[in-house]
């Protein structure tokens, strides 16, 4: 029962770890730039449909593109694309579900023109777990091409160190929805369709805050769950904030990672910090709990959350709970889906392709991941005799410039190592989320309902508790 209860304690933690990985995400209606050779109509081996994802040309369609010797996995007749998720995982059913289905989706979008140059695309489920990621990783050495669209809770766990189940031992490459610890974070071998480096942080958010609520944010107070990747977080915010200027930031307050059997003690020091202002770092239904105990008792000052309370659990204590709560997105939200074609693509693909699958904005990252290598994978066959290799699929993808995945998140540069700097706000309101700025066409939306300001990237200063996984042998 003790080894019982510790596991689930853990993987407790675990997983509002994973919460945080949201920040990343983003959203836009911007044209793709991309490299030079993206929509281009004349090809090696490989043709267009004509189908499009917002404003990005399908990547996919028929050809007699072949997959580089040794680098098939189960085999060349196919790609074979890992999906890393935790859909298994016995104490959170479902974990990752959203990355799992949203990568069945756009597969089958994509095979129904033909594959990637004739080439069908077969997902195959790495399901860690949350703790077994090693026999993932070992299901995987053996079986697929690379990884697309997914990711594991314990990354880092990828990187083993023996042969047969170790990332960068396999020669594996990885195009993720999204990373979780440091040593993923900062390890070659991958490109992230939306860069979210733990030594960097977009003050874009922060700017924005401070402008809306001046009298609130003069004084702010950090609420954070006790583990390592957590502060990792909330060194990034720190930065963020001393390069804003103009913010106290008192001292922090932590919290059981794992939750609290009541949250009034910790609202009581949030009321007596005199705060008019707070930067929750956690779950969202722990931040629901803390701001029901602030409301009851008479607290009115304004929550500042990182993207992955864009979620219906957080109105899991009612709505007058949360009202008034302040929320970073990158990406589009899906109440604003009419506007914008590339979220209601992934809608309409989600029902017509996986009817009981999760959407979720987890979902956009992994079908940005997937149309970032499948754009990649058409570029390296046109260029290379109908060749797709494992690192000319990284190289191609990471040449993109102002990716946005066909207007489903703001400009970002996967090659790169900054987070994009554009973004925009939510605010709760009744029992949903609405836009609250910058408004549409209005002062501060600077490409299409997203503020950019430049040169507004914050650097960590403060030591990592980890380094980047780094294999000194690969070229990138």
């Amino acid at each position: 029962m003790a080894r019982s209860t510790h596991i689930r304690h853990v993987g407790v933690a675990l997983l509002a770890a994973m919460a945080l990985v949201l920040g990343a995400c983003g959203a836009s209606g911007g044209d793709e730039k991309g490299s030079d050779k993206e929509g281009s109509t004349t090809t090696a081996a490989g043709s267009s449909t004509g189908n499009e994802w917002g404003t990005l040309p399908s990547p996919c369609g028929k050809g007699s593109f072949k997959v580089a010797e040794g680098e098939g996995g189960t085999g060349t007749d196919k790609l074979y694309i890992g999906v890393p998720n935790d859909r298994g995982a016995a104490i959170r059913p479902g974990l990752n579900k959203e990355l799992w289905d949203a990568s069945v989706a756009f597969t089958d979008w994509c095979n129904e023109q033909g594959g990637i140059g004739g080439l069908q695309i077969e997902p195959v489920d790495l399901d860690g777990k949350l703790f077994e990621v090693e026999a993932a990783m070992a299901k995987a050495c053996h079986s697929v091409f690379g990884f697309v669209g997914g990711a594991f809770t314990q990354d880092d766990l990828s990187f083993t160190g023996k042969e047969g189940s170790d990332f960068h031992k396999c020669g594996l490459i990885d195009v993720p929805a999204f990373a979780v610890s440091v040593q993923k974070s900062l390890s070659n071998g991958q490109v992230q369709p939306i860069p979210n480096p733990p030594n960097k942080k977009s003050e874009q958010w922060i700017m924005d805050f401070k402008k809306l609520y001046p009298e609130q944010s003069a004084k702010n107070v950090v609420v954070y769950g006790e583990l390592p990747s957590l502060k990792v977080v909330k060194l990034q915010y720190d930065a963020a904030v001393q390069a804003v200027g103009g913010i106290q930031q008192l001292e922090a307050l932590s919290y059981p990672v794992a939750g609290m059997a009541d949250w009034t003690p910790l609202a009581q020091k949030v009321i007596d910090s005199g705060a008019g202002s707070l930067y929750w770092i956690g779950e969202p239904g722990n931040a629901a709990n803390l701001m029901s105990k602030l409301k009851e008792q008479g607290w009115k000052g304004v929550a500042l959350n990182e993207t992955n309370v864009y979620d219906a659990v957080f109105f899991s204590q009612g709505p007058a709970a949360v009202d008034g709560s302040v929320i970073r997105l990158g990406f589009h939200p899906f109440e604003e889906a009419d506007k914008w074609p590339a979220i209601k693509q992934y809608q309409d693909n989600l029902k017509k392709y996986v009817p009981d699958g999760k959407e979720a904005a987890l979902g956009l990252q992994s079908t940005s991941a997937w149309l970032l290598f499948a754009t990649a994978a058409k570029d390296c066959g046109d260029q290379n005799k109908g060749v797709i290799s494992r690192d000319c699929v990284l190289d191609r993808a990471a040449e993109q410039k102002d990716w946005t995945a066909g207007g489903t998140h703001v400009p970002t540069d996967p090659g790169g190592d900054e987070p994009p700097e554009c973004g925009m706000l939510m605010v709760v309101k009744g029992d949903g989320f609405e836009r609250l700025w910058p408004e549409i066409g209005g002062e501060d939306d600077d490409q299409d309902g997203f503020h950019c300001p430049p040169d507004s990237i914050a650097t960590v200063t403060a030591e990592l508790p980890a380094k980047g996984a780094i294999d000194p042998d690969r070229k990138r």
